[in-house]
């Protein structure tokens, strides 16, 4: 079971950052930005398993798979925002953080406005009077 995996990678890690944080407070943050590399390549390897998936939910429902990749790329984005911003809290620069959030977020937003129009345009079309 990977899970297992991260959280034996994650406990030996943040238990080795600690101890080495005292005499060596550079080498403690190395270790901790180490090891985040490290798991997000293990949960990057289950990405197969749900790229599958999400092609044969896109067969079976005849979806369309434009708004799907619209999706995924959000969803990679919310977690790499959110990796890069836990690495600059770490260092102790939240304010780089908040600034990689808030890009985070407006690219989330450009990325979104297909979707957004599609959803408005199906509300507009369900409103008596709606589209005129």
């Amino acid at each position: 079971m990977v899970v297992f995996k991260l959280v034996g990678i994650a406990l030996i890690a943040s238990t080795a950052a600690l101890v080495l944080r005292t005499y060596r407070p550079d080498i403690g943050m190395q270790i901790g930005i180490a090891a985040g590399i490290v798991i997000l390549l293990f949960a990057l390897g289950e990405a197969d398993t749900i790229f599958s998936f999400i092609g044969s939910t896109i067969d079976r429902f005849g979806l369309n798979s434009e708004y799907l990749r619209i999706m995924i790329k959000v969803i990679g984005i919310a977690y790499l925002v959110q990796f890069a911003a836990d690495i600059c809290r770490d260092a102790g620069e939240n304010a780089v953080a908040g600034k990689v959030e808030l890009a985070g977020r407006l690219t989330i937003l450009t990325l979104s406005m297909p979707v957004i129009i599609a959803m408005l345009d199906i509300v507009v079309s369900l409103v008596p009077g709606g589209g005129a």
